[in-house]
């Protein structure tokens, strides 16, 4: 049996009008019951995903300003904390 990856991208923030965390479009919950997700729910999942950021344009637009504060910090020499 295949074991799904996480889809976690090390952008961990959640966006507080969705409920979604902005690098992988998951909620809390489900992001802390990963772990103990059967193989077929973990797949279900993910096939959400997709949709999850097609139909909440505020992920995308939180993720591009995490995206663009991130490229700054790197530009000035900035450590990152996340």
């Amino acid at each position: 049996m295949q074991i799904t990856s996480t889809p976690c991208v090390a952008i961990c923030r959640i966006d507080a009008a969705s409920g979604f965390c902005i690098g992988c479009g998951r909620t809390s919950l489900e992001i802390g019951c990963w772990v103990e997700m059967s193989e077929e729910d973990r797949q279900a999942l993910m096939a959400t995903l997709p949709d999850r950021f097609a139909q909440t344009p505020a992920l995308q637009v939180a993720r591009d300003a995490f995206d663009a504060a991130m490229a700054a910090r790197r530009r000035t020499g900035r450590r990152s904390r996340a």
